[in-house]
């Protein structure tokens, strides 16, 4: 009887060996798992950090690119009418330093009679010599008395207060709609002429 229900000692050494051995191993298992997804995360910090000090030092560590944030402009025309030109970024390069690049861009002007003209668009280039701001994005224009213009190009002499676009152009205001392919405008005169097929189409 007790021989029957006798089980060597060896057999019992080797299972309390495995089990040893698979605990050992699931220990082993979890730490490794622990120490890769620690080691990846402090790499993946690491690449973040350094492509945002990348991105942010773009510009500052560039000698030959200036940025100013929140430019602002003032000056003159050839009246003496103030204007002031304004954006959320802009920047320009050494080697083109009469260029100045613009970002979200609005030019505030003063007419001849006191009233006002707002010119917006996205993205503009202003030389600072000869005071041409040119646009080849949408380009809208604001008169104080409701009246708004649009187009798709613009060069516009802030000292001499002319412009032009050849790019399409339509204007809206209480009186109707005015579509042509180009226009010219003298903000001396308050006047706006559109060329290549112009249509009136009357509210």
């Amino acid at each position: 009887m007790f021989l029957n229900n006798y089980l060597p000692r060896s057999a019992n050494i080797e299972k309390s060996k495995s089990l040893k051995y698979i605990k050992f191993g699931l220990m082993f298992f979890f730490f490794a798992t622990i120490l890769i997804t620690f080691t990846f995360s402090i790499k993946d910090k690491s690449k973040m950090v350094l492509k945002d000090e990348i991105l942010h030092d773009t510009f500052s560590k560039n000698k030959n690119l200036l940025k100013v944030e929140n430019a602002k402009l003032i000056g003159n025309d050839k009246n003496n009418k103030p204007y002031v030109i304004t954006a959320a970024s802009s920047f320009k390069k050494n080697f083109n330093k009469n260029m100045v690049f613009l970002y979200s861009v609005e030019v505030d002007i003063t007419l001849k009679d006191n009233s006002w003209m707002l010119l917006h668009t996205d993205y503009a280039a202003f030389n600072v010599l000869n005071k041409v701001i040119s646009a080849d994005e949408k380009v809208l224009i604001f008169y104080d008395n409701g009246t708004e213009l649009e187009s798709t190009q613009l060069k516009y002499n802030i000292s001499e207060g002319t412009g032009h676009g050849s790019n399409g152009v339509k204007m809206l205001g209480e009186w109707g709609i005015i579509e042509a392919n180009s226009f010219s405008f003298d903000i001396n005169n308050q006047k706006i002429r559109f060329f290549d097929n112009p249509k009136l189409t009357l509210n």
